[in-house]
């Protein structure tokens, strides 16, 4: 029995209620057990009658009242503040009996009816609720502990004293209990006869499952030490590479904040420049056309919104050509590329538009005559938009190359057809623009196209390609502005008007002496010398600004043929574009080709209009979806990339998969189904990636080729079952490249033929 705690005052009272209830938990159970004779450090057990209270709103309020101590039958009462220890003016035990399973082990109408007796443990009621009804010891019943009298626990001992308490519990009681007694016993019975047979055929079965286990669990036990410690050697070496990387982390993040703050600069200083020379055409450019200074042209080109930008194209738009949506454009591409004498399948263009969709940069990858630049001109032509086929020479090794240069002595910059593509493309933005590198591969992209490459990694806006400084264009600005300022204080001296021209200048005596004194010219000769040198240098910066914004109606496409003339792709190049590599011609199933463009064709009315597509139409360039490694897709490519690729050696990280989830989202939109999406993937994105001698072991330690033919036997679980053919599939190309090592000194490469 425990003994009066030491928080009671002298006289054994509580000076407030405030001082009662900021008692310990501990301590007021302590001072209920001893007030109600009950055994310390033990849950506080009682027992009392179930009843449910109905109130208006619906809800119900369950209390177990009448409670009276388990062994001794005598009434609970609740200590009073007075005096915690005296059962003077107390009120009598209750508690609530929260929701849960408490409540479902009594029947409801046996409690509506308030005839239960039952079991419980006992445990203080929140703080609020004790305050509101000023009582620090009010109790609830503990959920899950709630008992009725007939399924008391066979090690509870509950033993009731006093004739009234028991009285009262057998009257109310005796009925359930002998009724459920009687039901127990007659199903028991039949119970016990059934699981006796049971057990016993369960115990010869146990038993040889027993001496199975054993022996199963020595095999294991051997094998999981022996996989322990080939992923203990697999941790070390993962746990070096994350230090290097997040070395080299660090340094490249030194780098890209540098490289940020140079490119942020020389914007700025592009754009200041750049507002110049908009703000001399906007205040002088009808003085300039006047003297012969600049085109009228050139001026509404370079202020653009002078003007107004209208689509010329004829045809029917999408929305109206395929009210059905995206998915539904690949039969009618079909239709129309057959048209101009082409055949492919409808599986290669869905593809081909999913990847439109992406906006990333594309490789097609084939031998000769297999129709890569050929897709691309004729899908270009069948939405109504514009194609530059750019030949790629062996000798371009810089970013000049692809962009050209300034040329500091004719002050101009000297255009190549890429760059003349690109502003042609920004002229018409309603126009979706096509831009091939054919052959991209006879010079080593990673020489040439490098730059523009870490441009295109900018997602979320527009790249800005930068083409020379803005110090010429400032020089310019200058120049033209002191000329036009001598110009037209001579025309003032000599009362010529604002609309003069520079042949009427020099044609008025008196304007032509002002024009040569305030200006230091000798003679009419220097005048017009002075005036095609300020016409050729005006009209560089006007045609060809320091900087141009990649177009958002451009798409970029690489050629490439993988033989003995051309260069490989590095990984930098291969990690940062879609590879989509087209098979000999002569392997195409034609007759099933044929039939897929007949329907198609059977499909489109026969006047139906060419289609005139917008940029808008394939979706707005945007940064790749965030890394969701719940997605089963993205979760089977990291367990590709953590149990395979990597050990291979074969990169395939974060920006690759990001990648990946926005092509198989572009996919799903252009109509393929997720298993094919997810096999595109594979071929564009891994596949291409792989090469490597197979007879050098890994960075596990394990023979790659063993690698590689556990590679193989995953995704063939991954992808048998579905509708893919799997010897078309990227199961298939990876069965042919392992094949084929044996036949190249064990050199693994997807180009290999």
């Amino acid at each position: 029995m425990i003994k009066p705690q030491a928080g009671l005052s002298a006289g054994g009272n509580y000076a407030t209620f405030k001082e009662a209830i900021e008692r310990s938990p501990s301590d007021l159970l302590d001072e209920l057990r001893f007030a109600w004779d009950l055994p310390e450090d033990k849950p506080i057990r009682v027992i009392g009658r179930v009843w449910l209270k109905a109130l208006a709103d619906g809800r119900e309020l369950w209390f177990l009242d009448d409670i009276e101590h388990p062994e001794k039958g005598v009434g609970l009462l609740y200590p009073t503040l007075s005096n915690p220890l005296n059962n003077k003016d107390a009120v009598a035990a209750s508690a609530f009996v929260p929701p849960g399973p408490s409540r479902k082990v009594i029947d409801h109408q046996v409690a509506a009816s308030g005839g239960q007796w039952a079991v419980a443990e006992l445990e203080l009621s929140p703080v609020a609720e004790r305050q509101k009804q000023r009582n620090p010891w009010l109790m609830n019943v503990r959920s899950g502990t709630l008992r009725p009298l007939s399924q008391i626990p066979v090690d509870w001992h509950v033993a009731v004293t006093g004739l009234e308490s028991a009285r009262r519990i057998s009257a109310l009681a005796r009925g359930q209990i002998e009724d459920y007694l009687r039901k127990l016993v007659l199903d028991e019975d039949q119970e016990l006869a059934r699981r006796l047979e049971e057990n016993n055929k369960a115990l010869d079965n146990l038993a040889a499952s027993l001496r199975q286990a054993e022996a199963d669990a020595e095999m294991v036990h051997a094998k999981v030490e022996a996989e322990l410690s080939s992923h203990r050697q697999r941790r070390d070496e993962a746990e070096r590479s994350v230090i290097e990387v997040q070395s080299q982390l660090s340094n490249e993040q030194e780098r890209l904040a540098a490289y940020q703050r140079t490119v942020e600069q020389e914007k700025q200083t592009m754009e200041i420049a750049y507002r110049r020379l908009e703000e001399l055409l906007s205040e002088k450019g009808d003085r300039l056309v006047a003297l012969g200074l600049a085109d009228a042209e050139d001026v509404a080109a370079l202020l653009p919104h002078l003007g107004t930008t209208e689509d010329a194209r004829e045809g029917i738009s999408f929305a109206d050509a395929l009210p059905g949506g995206f998915a539904q454009l690949a039969p009618l591409m079909q239709s129309r590329i057959a048209e101009q004498g082409l055949l492919y399948s409808q599986a290669q263009l869905r593809d081909f538009l999913a990847l439109l969709r992406t906006r990333d940069l594309v490789v097609l990858a084939g031998d000769s005559g297999s129709g890569k630049t050929s897709l691309v001109r004729a899908a270009a032509k069948a939405i109504g938009g514009a194609c530059t086929i750019i030949p790629v020479k062996p000798n371009w090794t810089g970013p000049e190359d692809l962009l050209g240069y300034f040329n500091p002595i004719q002050r101009s910059y000297q255009a190549t057809p890429f760059l003349l593509a690109l502003q042609a493309a920004a002229r018409n933005p309603l126009v979706p623009h096509f831009i091939c590198l054919d052959e991209m591969n006879l010079a080593r992209v990673e020489h040439y196209f490098s730059d523009f490459l870490s441009l295109l990694e900018n997602r979320v806006k527009a790249p800005q390609i930068p083409l020379y400084t803005a110090d010429e264009e400032r020089h310019v600005v200058v120049e033209q502005g002191i000329f036009l300022e001598v110009e037209a204080e001579a025309r003032r001296r000599s009362g010529l008007g604002d609309g003069a021209t520079l042949e009427e200048v020099l044609r008025d005596d008196r304007a032509n002496a002002e024009l040569h004194r305030l200006g230091g010219f000798a003679d009419n000769e220097s005048v017009l010398l002075h005036h095609g040198r300020l016409r050729r240098s005006l009209a560089a910066q006007m045609r060809m600004p320091t900087s141009i914004t990649l177009p958002e109606n451009v798409w970029i496409f690489g050629a490439v043929n993988m033989d003995e003339t051309t260069h490989q792709l590095s990984p930098k190049v291969l990690d940062r574009v879609q590879v989509v590599r087209f098979r000999n011609p002569m392997l195409a199933d034609w007759d099933a080709i044929e039939a897929e463009v007949q329907g198609a064709h059977e499909s489109l009315p026969s006047d139906f209009a060419e289609l005139r597509m917008t940029p808008e139409d394939f979706g707005v360039r945007s940064d790749y979806p965030a890394f969701d490694r719940h997605d089963a897709n993205v979760a089977f490519l990291s367990q590709l990339s953590r149990e395979y690729l990597d050990p291979l050696g074969v990169e395939f990280g974060l920006r690759a998969i990001r990648q990946s989830q926005g092509y198989m989202i572009a996919a799903e939109a252009a109509g393929i189904g997720p298993d094919e999406a997810l096999d595109n993937v594979i071929k564009h994105k891994i596949l291409p990636k792989i090469a490597f001698d197979t007879a050098r072991p890994a960075g596990s330690g394990r023979p790659r080729r063993e690698l590689l033919d556990e590679l193989r036997t995953e995704l063939t679980q991954r992808f048998v079952g579905t509708s893919l053919d799997l010897e078309a599939s990227c199961v298939g190309d990876l069965g042919r490249m392992i094949r084929l090592t044996d036949g190249n000194n064990g050199i693994v490469n997807y180009w290999l033929r």
